[in-house]
Parts: C-alpha cells; sequence; structure tokens
C-alpha cells in the first residue's frame, strides 16, 4: 500500500511541476507591454522598421501590440490603419482611423489614412473629402513632410479627382446644328 501512495504522490508532484511550468512561460505574442515602457517602443520601432520593409503583416501585428499595450498611443494606431490599408484591409483601416479621431478629432493624420484606405477602395469623392479635411488641419508640406513624393501623388490625385468632379457638375447645353437650306 505505501507503494502506490507514494506513486500517487510522485504523479501528483509531477502534474503540479507541469502545470506550474506551463503557467509561467508564456509565447512572445501574449507578454504584456505596459504604456511607455522601452518594451512598448521597441515593438513600435520595429513595427516602423517592418512597415518601411513593406512587411505589412509583421508591422500590422506590431502596431496592434503596441495598441493593445496602450489604447491610448495614437501614432501606432495610424501606423496599424496605414499597415491595415497597405494590405487591403481597408474597412478595418478606416476603424482605426475614426477611433484616433474619437480620441483626438483634429487628427490631421488620421483624415489622410481614412481618405487613402477610401481611395483604395475606388470612393473617390469621399477619399477627397477626407483629403481636404486633413489639409483644412494641416499643410500638405507637415502633413507629408517625410515623403515629398507622396506629396506629389496626393497633390495630382486631388487634382484628378477635383477635374473629374468639375466635369460631371458642369452642365452642358447641346445645340442641334443648323441644317442648311435647300
Amino acid at each position: 500500500m505505501q507503494t502506490t501512495w507514494r506513486g500517487i504522490w510522485c504523479v501528483g508532484l509531477v502534474c503540479v511541476l507541469i502545470l506550474l511550468v506551463s503557467c509561467s512561460s508564456k509565447p512572445p505574442v501574449q507578454v504584456s507591454l505596459a504604456p511607455q515602457t522601452q518594451a512598448l517602443e521597441q515593438t513600435y520601432q520595429a513595427g516602423r522598421v517592418a512597415f518601411k520593409e513593406q512587411r505589412y503583416d509583421d508591422a500590422a501585428a506590431q502596431f496592434a501590440r503596441v495598441v493593445a499595450a496602450d489604447p491610448e498611443h495614437l501614432k501606432a494606431r495610424l501606423n496599424w490603419a496605414a499597415a491595415l490599408s497597405a494590405k487591403n484591409k481597408t474597412a478595418e483601416a478606416i476603424v482605426q482611423c475614426q477611433n484616433v479621431l474619437a480620441r483626438d478629432p483634429a487628427n490631421a493624420e488620421a483624415y489622410y489614412q481614412w481618405g487613402a484606405a477610401l481611395a483604395r477602395m475606388g470612393q473617390h469623392q469621399e477619399a477627397v473629402e477626407k483629403f481636404d479635411q486633413a489639409l483644412a488641419l494641416k499643410p500638405m508640406t507637415e502633413l507629408l513632410q517625410d515623403d515629398p513624393a507622396l506629396q506629389q501623388s496626393l497633390q495630382a490625385y486631388l487634382k484628378r479627382q477635383r477635374h473629374r468632379a468639375s466635369e460631371d457638375t458642369d452642365i452642358k447645353v447641346l445645340r442641334p446644328k443648323p441644317t442648311p437650306e435647300r
């Protein structure tokens, strides 16, 4: 009988050890990031690097981790929106832009990202409206200061879309050509 109790005790001890080990080791994705920590900043910077390298899935995952740890990290939300938009997850990108604007209604970058997502969706009139809202809050040179090529492409896009809109609203009266008299 002593052998049986000793065996049960050993099995119980092994189960407890397995439980302790499994509870203490968390996968890296679930590691909690406290707001304003070095780990949070490193995760944010890793997302920026991934975005610049056009690894949008990685970038979106890094920015999502930052936002999960600090919902008020608006730059991470905006970068997350940009990564989602680049992956053609435009509806999710728009949700992140709306979240930023709920916290900061005068955030020009959020309107810009929203407009970019709408443009990707082919909703050009709505995109122009969002771009206009962004430009009303911040001049284009400040809004896109890090990327002069993007400034030029946005200017060209807005010019094309405004020209198309003006063509659509112009009323053209066609007069019948006079018929020659015989």
